[in-house]
């Protein structure tokens, strides 16, 4: 049979403990699906939406058997929207800006096929503070225009990576979902998830098992080639 050489017996051992990867990043936004509260199917909410800032805006309960506006949604039995021609919703989270750490900010964008085309935006924000929607004294750090069609939700999708030394380090983040366009428009599935680029004391001590595991193996085929 033939023996790996030491060199792919080192790849072969590192390529073990990367694919085993970093555990499973934390969602930071509170409600999410827009599933509180419950709503019986057909039903909504006016100008409320737990965890979330602005005017005009509610969550919808479809169910299993009822569609409002033939808008079907995979993300569960609700979603929220915004009523008007420019109008937006936003959640400052309790992450805070860290530096060299990467942020990815996403969300499903809604049309429903009895309303008019609109023209929303996913938008991650630091710093300021969030009032009816707007955040005030921020900054934009990331956006995103997303194209609808209608009876079908769009994901959208920003990444910003905080750079060492950003006067924005400390800062709050904020996911505001935006429209300019149409009488309503739908959003689901929002999610904030920040990862860090630097490896940790534990991810370095995987990285140099890792490193011992290759060494080991690249001494048993080299000492097996010699016998």
């Amino acid at each position: 049979m033939k023996m790996l050489s030491p060199w792919s017996a080192i790849a072969a051992a590192l390529a073990l403990v990367l694919v085993a990867g970093p555990a499973v990043a934390q969602n930071h936004i509170a409600n999410p699906s827009f599933e509180d509260p419950a709503l019986a199917p057909g039903n909504a909410t006016l100008n409320t939406i737990p965890g979330w800032s602005g005017l005009t805006v509610g969550c919808c309960g479809y169910g299993v058997s009822y569609e409002i506006g033939q808008l079907p949604t995979p993300y569960g039995d609700q979603w929220g929207y915004t009523n008007g021609g420019t109008a937006a919703i936003a959640q400052q989270t309790a992450k805070t800006v860290v530096a060299q750490e990467a942020y990815t900010a996403s969300a499903a964008f809604g049309q429903r096929t009895d309303n008019p085309a609109n023209s929303p935006t996913l938008e991650l924000w630091a710093g300021g503070t969030v009032v009816d929607g707007d955040v005030i004294g921020g900054t934009l750090v990331a956006s995103q225009a997303v194209a609808t069609t209608a009876g079908v939700f769009t994901m959208g999708t920003v990444t910003w990576v905080a750079p060492v030394g950003s006067p924005l380090i400390g800062q709050p983040l904020t996911v505001r979902l935006s429209n300019v366009g149409g009488a309503q428009t739908n959003y689901d599935n929002v999610s904030l998830l920040a990862v860090n680029t630097v490896p940790t004391l534990s991810e370095w001590g995987m990285i140099l098992f890792g490193l011992i595991l290759a060494g080991g193996s690249a001494w048993l085929v080299q000492r097996r080639q010699l016998v």
